[in-house]
This record gives structure tokens, sequence and C-alpha cells, in this order.
């Protein structure tokens, strides 16, 4: 209903808002294709996903700043020509060396937005952002013994940003992810599980540059009969360094903010399950299965 409604909002005088009583519907045009080749026998997979998005009367703001005053006007209204596509890929084979397979991936989408404007001799003008991204990633899982997984991955995010109307917003920035983790089964039901995550950030802006280590361990005991309880000690960011870090790109400004993280701390957790199947794989946490506390 704001956005329809033919009153100016001046609760905030610098940014007046006013809808739009001519605004017409969205409709959004949407194809998808997926691929997938596997080969059971041979432990090779391949998938491939696209998808693409037109959307005709995009609503967007007309965004008109008075040049004497400086007060903002913004008013919702339809645009054509905004799209976006995303695709991801995978493929995986067995590395019979190392006992273990590996996974090549990678995501990428291209997103074209438009804003209306005022410029400086009063007349509307578009501005049109473009948005690149992609971001490739390798990861390495191992079994040495029927006991011991361990894990590698390293992966890379780029984005670029690219303004029509100012073009000194356009920029780009680089992330990087690197990841280890290990699972091992001990003898007498003990589980021992770490993962250590290295992550860095470049090309923002200053102070917000950072390199994140963030590790994780726990170690627990599977008793009682069918193995149904677990005993787990737990200990998240051993370094006491994780921060929030993240990036959110829009129609006219690019934000790097840092959020609260919740720190270093140590769990110790009891849980029982009702299945006589018992806890599988309770060391990794990483298992699905129903329980009660």
């Amino acid at each position: 209903m704001s956005q329809l409604q033919p009153v100016p909002d001046n609760s905030n005088s610098l940014n007046i808002k006013e809808g739009n009583p001519g605004l017409k519907q969205e409709y959004n045009h949407n194809i998808q294709a997926n691929m997938s080749f596997l080969s059971p026998y041979k432990n090779k997979n391949f998938f491939l996903y696209l998808t693409m998005r037109a959307t005709d009367n995009k609503i967007v703001n007309y965004d008109s700043v008075n040049l004497q005053t400086g007060v903002r006007k913004t008013k919702p209204v339809n645009v054509n020509g905004v799209y976006n596509l995303n695709s991801n890929i995978s493929y995986s084979m067995p590395l019979r060396f190392l006992k273990g397979s590996i996974e090549l991936s990678s995501g990428g989408g291209y997103n074209s937005g438009k804003q209306l404007i005022n410029n400086s001799q009063g007349q509307i003008v578009t501005n049109t952002i473009k948005t690149t991204s992609i971001g490739p990633d390798l990861r390495l899982d191992m079994n040495p013994t029927g006991k011991l997984n361990i894990t590698l991955d390293a992966g890379f995010n780029y984005n670029k940003t690219k303004y029509s109307l100012p073009s000194a917003l356009n920029g780009d920035y680089l992330s990087q992810e690197y990841n280890a983790s290990l699972d091992w089964e001990m003898p007498k039901g003990f589980f021992f599980s770490t993962d250590f995550t290295y992550t860095i950030n470049s090309q923002r802006t200053a102070g917000f540059n950072t390199k994140v280590p963030l590790w994780n361990a726990s170690i627990s005991k599977q008793m009682l009969k069918y193995n149904r309880g677990e005993l787990k000690l737990a200990a998240r960011d051993l370094l006491d360094k994780n921060i929030g870090i993240s990036r959110n790109t829009s129609n006219n400004y690019i934000e790097d903010s840092r959020v609260l993280t919740l720190r270093q701390f140590f769990l110790l957790s009891f849980t029982y399950s009702l299945s006589k199947t018992g806890l599988n794989n309770a060391g990794s946490g990483g298992g699905m299965r129903i329980m009660t506390r």
C-alpha cells in the first residue's frame, strides 16, 4: 500500500517518500535447466544448473534530489530490462592413490538492474547496475582407514559491480576461504572431531580487510545399550578470533559491515537416541537424526 499511496511521507524531512498510484504489477519470467551425468561404477559425477529470470515492469525507486536544499524525494516507478543469470557446475571423481575423491565446482551469476535519478540539469536519467560474481571451489575427501576421514577445501568468491551513473562507485572485491576437517573414530567408543576455517577478505573498505581463523574441536564417548547415549565436550573458536564481515551492494551504495558473532565457548552435552540404531557418526556431529536431550 505504501508504494501506491500518493501521499508524501514527511517523517524524514531530508528523505521524503511518496507512492505512485499508476504503478503496474511486476511479471517474472523464469527459465531453468538441469543436467546430470552419474557413473556409479566409476564413482564419477557431473552436475550443471542454470537459471534465468527476467522481470517486466520491475518496481524500482526514482530518487530526485533538490540541488539547492539537498532534500531527496523517492518514488517507486516501473522499468524494463531487469534480469539475472545464475549457474552452478560440479564434477567429482575418485583418487584411488589417496583413498578418496576430488570435487571441482563453481558458482556464477550476472545481475542487471536499474534505478532512476535526476542529473544536475534536473533531467531523469537511468542508472544501470551490473554485478558479476564467480566462485570456484576445490574439495578433497580422503579416507585412509575406515575410521578416519580427512577433508580439505579451498574456495574463492570474486564480485564486480559496475554503475553507469556514477562510475566512481564501481568496485570489486575478493574473498578466500580455506577449510580442513578431521573425524576420527577412536577405540572404546570415543570420537574426535576438529575443523579449521581460514577466511581472507580483501579489496574492501579500510578496516574490513580482515583475516579470520576459526578453529573448532570436540571429543565424545558413546555409551549405553545400542550406543544410544553420547557424552560430548565441544569447543568453538579455540583461538577466540571469530569476526563477522559482510558486504552488501545496492542500487546506490556499497556497504561493508561488521556484525556481532558468537565468540569462544565450551559446551558439555549428553545426547540420548530413542532409536535402536544408536547415534551413527556421533563424533562428527554431521548426521541427521531424531533425538531427545
